[in-house]
């Protein structure tokens, strides 16, 4: 068979920690032992021997008692029993007048009580000597070496497989503790570098703040310069308005003035003409009165003609001033325009400047949503390893409890035996 640490091995699927489980077949023994059978215990038993060089016996690391003899000179050299008394009784056994706890060699006695050291110590009475010693049987708690032996002394065989599934047990509960004080390295790696990444995000996160409030007072003042636009294209309208109306006015006054005495003109013109006419013809006639009175009806005719004329021009006049008004209404206009063409440049380079600040602020938050994606990729990189660490300590924990229900029901079949 195997030694006890190939065993082990076999059961926690990994590298045991030598010394560890060495102590802990020792103490596997130890709480065997404590539960067997008296049967099964004696196969566990010692003797130690007590004589004139060693008068008592130090009770560390030694178990239950089983019995004590000591050799009598009255019984022929053999063995005969010796008697437990309470360790407070324990001076009177030296006392030859007490029935009930003196020690005498036919019927020796014995009692555990401590000493001055604060060690337990087995006292026997008469004091053993060299021809007449005493012998404790008791228990003996072996030692155990898991790798190199497959057996163990003064212990029962069918007892020698518990103390396997015990160590298993707590080999694999010191897999689970070594585990959970000495995480993984890469995993705390990976942790790490997450927050190496996350902690850049914070001053990105700055910038892109500090890019978009400069982008809203751009906007702002954009918004300032169009509202000041709009105020003066407002304005405007209303000088077209009223250069509107001037030149309504103006085509009235040609439709209703200028036009009359221009018709009035000419009324009076083909008047001067026709009286022109008729002087000609006195004139031909030699009647020379009567061309002079026709000369002189035309030249009334031609008077009122010239007064028509001064009326057109007059007219004229007006309307070149309305004209003149309507103009000075449309420069306003057009002024209000430049005015507001102005603005609407400023108002523009401020949105140039806005488009500049939300481009930076892009670039920023390109690079945060990258240095995001590199801690995602640490984050699950950790996960990945968690997983793996979380179902080997899942398997740790459920073989702990396949072979802590293995070793309770050996121990219980061991103990109805």
């Amino acid at each position: 068979m195997a030694n006890f640490d190939a065993q082990i091995t076999d059961l926690v699927g990994g590298t045991i920690d030598q010394a560890a489980c060495d102590q802990w077949a020792a103490d596997a023994c130890k709480e065997i032992i404590h539960q067997l059978p008296a049967n099964l215990k004696a196969k566990c038993a010692a003797a130690t021997t007590l004589n004139n060089s060693t008068t008592v016996m130090d009770m560390d690391a030694v178990g239950d008692i089983l019995h004590v003899t000591r050799l009598s000179a009255n019984s022929g050299g053999y063995q005969v029993a010796v008697r437990e008394i309470p360790a407070q009784y324990g001076g009177l056994a030296t006392d030859s007048t007490d029935l009930n706890y003196y020690g005498t060699a036919t019927d020796p006695v014995y009692w555990i009580d401590g000493n001055t050291s604060d060690a337990a110590t087995l006292y026997v009475k008469p004091t053993p000597e060299a021809t007449q010693t005493a012998i404790v049987h008791h228990i003996s708690y072996p030692t155990v070496d898991v790798s190199a032996v497959s057996v163990i002394a003064n212990f029962p065989d069918e007892a020698e497989s518990l103390v396997v599934l015990y160590v298993a047990t707590r080999q694999l509960l010191q897999y689970q503790s070594t585990m959970s004080t000495s995480f993984n390295s890469d995993i705390t790696t990976a942790f790490t570098a997450t927050n190496t990444e996350l902690d850049e995000t914070q001053a990105i996160c700055d910038l892109i703040n500090t890019q978009a409030d400069s982008a809203v007072t751009a906007l702002g003042n954009m918004a300032t310069e169009i509202a000041l636009a709009n105020a003066q294209i407002d304005e405007a309208p209303a000088e077209i308005v009223l250069a509107q109306a001037e030149v309504v006015e103006t085509a009235t006054l040609i439709d209703d003035g200028i036009d009359t005495a221009v018709a009035a003109v000419k009324t009076s013109a083909d008047l001067v003409g026709a009286e022109v006419i008729l002087a000609n013809a006195e004139v031909d006639l030699e009647d020379m009165e009567k061309a002079a009175g026709y000369i002189q009806t035309a030249q009334g005719f031609l008077g009122e003609a010239s007064g028509y004329v001064n009326e057109v021009n007059a007219r004229v006049a007006q309307v070149n001033g309305q004209i003149a008004v309507a103009n000075g209404y449309l420069a306003t206009a057009s002024g209000y325009n430049q005015t507001g063409q102005a603005y609407l440049g400023t108002a523009g380079a401020y949105g140039n400047q806005a488009t500049g600040f939300l481009s930076a602020a892009q670039g920023f938050a390109n690079e945060l949503a990258q240095k995001i994606a590199i801690a995602n990729g640490y984050i699950a990189e950790a996960n990945a390893r968690l997983g793996a660490d979380n179902a080997k300590y899942q398997w740790y924990g459920d073989q702990y409890a396949k072979l802590s229900a293995e070793y309770a029901r050996g121990l219980a079949a061991l103990k109805g035996g």
